[in-house]
């Protein structure tokens, strides 16, 4: 989930005006779940040994763990098709999701940074809270249930107590993190903050596991023993808070660590990807020229001049007006022959003087709006001004004039 956010990087106002916001959403969704569902095994086995231990239908948590990842092993298409591997799978997604669509609402929105950080705690923790007490209270019914048969009731001590735990779980995986790597950074410690922000990241979880698992072993006794007087419960709780307490202390390293720094890490790199399709930086052209080269041979050249025909329509009434040329064919430098030809923006007088060379998809930003004249010269005439100026040949007088006429 990430508590301290530190790998999600923001973008620029130029990014978000390309990179459409359901590319950032499809990304924010496919990320916590690839990541929910790499750590979900293990949570299911920690949780169901848990919660069969409390109800005493095994010897004891680590005999429950070890029969539980024992299933994994012997029998893997079996384990995989339980409903309880899904509930939890889709708890943590949920979780990872809601953290990551809260990081894309609130760039887009311009939310203050406070309000960012408002926002996702409100969003991480309703998810995580909703989908954990859910799957919770399915669990307590599924393996906590007597030898008798007889149906559990869950009280609604039991689902406050799985909300308290869950606040203070998620709170603590949120905003401790961030302290406790200042905390490592000031004191020397350590000197790298990547370093202690994965640090943080991976102990902060644990510990909060100090006040939340007498918590969570509190609400099963109320579903396993609902008449249990309060000296009971205490010995109860005392006899079985030790291995319970270490089981799910170890649990928190793959739901808020490992699954925490994949989740940050998946959604950092589709982030990254959809930038360089929508916007690709002058290195993303080269790279895919290299890659286009490799190809080698006629099918290079084939692919070379459908991309260069494609940019050269999109460019449309620009083209015809004189502002942009073609650098394929006779303008072409013969020693590139991978292809994929970038195109030249005249700015100057001369045929050579003032030329800058765009990509294919900048020279795709320049094509005219549909509109009339005058449509033209306002909003069309300063959409492509602007584009001129992203492009960085706004500044001189060779590319006004440019960009004149174009409108």
């Amino acid at each position: 989930m990430g508590g301290g956010g530190g790998a999600f990087t923001p973008r620029t106002d130029d990014q978000l005006d390309l990179v459409p916001a359901g590319a950032d959403a499809a990304v924010a969704i496919g990320s916590g779940c690839i990541a929910a569902a790499s750590v979900a095994p293990f949570l299911m086995c920690v949780d169901r040994a848990v919660t069969a231990a409390a109800a005493g239908q095994t010897s004891s948590v680590w005999r429950g763990v070890v029969d539980n990842v024992s299933e994994f092993v012997r029998q893997p298409h079996r384990a995989l098709r339980q409903p309880a591997l899904w509930m939890v799978a889709s708890v943590y997604a949920g979780t990872y999701a809601a953290a990551n669509l809260s990081d894309v609402v609130g760039e887009r929105a311009h939310a203050s940074a406070n309000s960012k950080a408002a926002g996702k705690f409100t969003a991480t923790t309703g998810a995580n809270m909703i989908g954990g007490i859910a799957k919770d209270a399915a669990f307590a019914r599924m393996f906590g249930a007597p030898a008798t048969g007889a149906g559990l009731v869950v009280p609604f001590a039991s689902y406050g107590l799985f909300a308290t735990r869950d606040a203070l779980t998620v709170g603590g995986a949120f905003f401790l993190p961030n302290a406790l790597s200042n905390a490592l950074v000031a004191s020397g410690q350590s000197k790298d903050e990547s370093t202690a922000s994965a640090v943080a990241q991976l102990v902060s979880p644990p510990l909060m596991q100090v006040v939340c698992t007498p918590m969570h072993l509190l609400a099963l006794n109320m579903v396993n023993a609902p008449v249990a007087t309060l000296a009971q419960r205490v010995g109860t709780l005392a006899s079985s808070a030790t291995p319970a307490l270490v089981a799910r202390s170890l649990r928190m390293l793959p739901a808020y660590g490992v699954g925490g720094i994949l989740n940050l890490t998946l959604s950092a790199r589709g982030r990254d990807a959809a930038r360089r399709k929508f916007l690709p930086s002058a290195e993303d052209l080269k790279a895919a020229k290299e890659r286009l080269g490799r190809r080698g041979g006629a099918a290079a050249a084939k692919l070379a001049d459908a991309k260069g025909r494609k940019a050269l329509a999109s460019i449309g009434v620009a083209a015809r007006r004189g502002i942009v040329g073609k650098t394929k064919g006779s303008e072409r430098d013969s020693s590139d022959d991978t292809g994929d030809a970038p195109f030249t923006l005249r700015t100057g007088a001369g045929a050579g003087a003032g030329a800058r060379t765009l990509g294919r998809f900048d020279a795709r930003r320049l094509k005219a709006p549909a509109g009339g004249g005058s449509t033209a010269g306002r909003g069309g005439g300063g959409g492509r001004r602007r584009d001129l100026r992203l492009l960085g040949v706004g500044a001189s007088g060779g590319s006004r004039s440019a960009a004149a006429a174009s409108a």
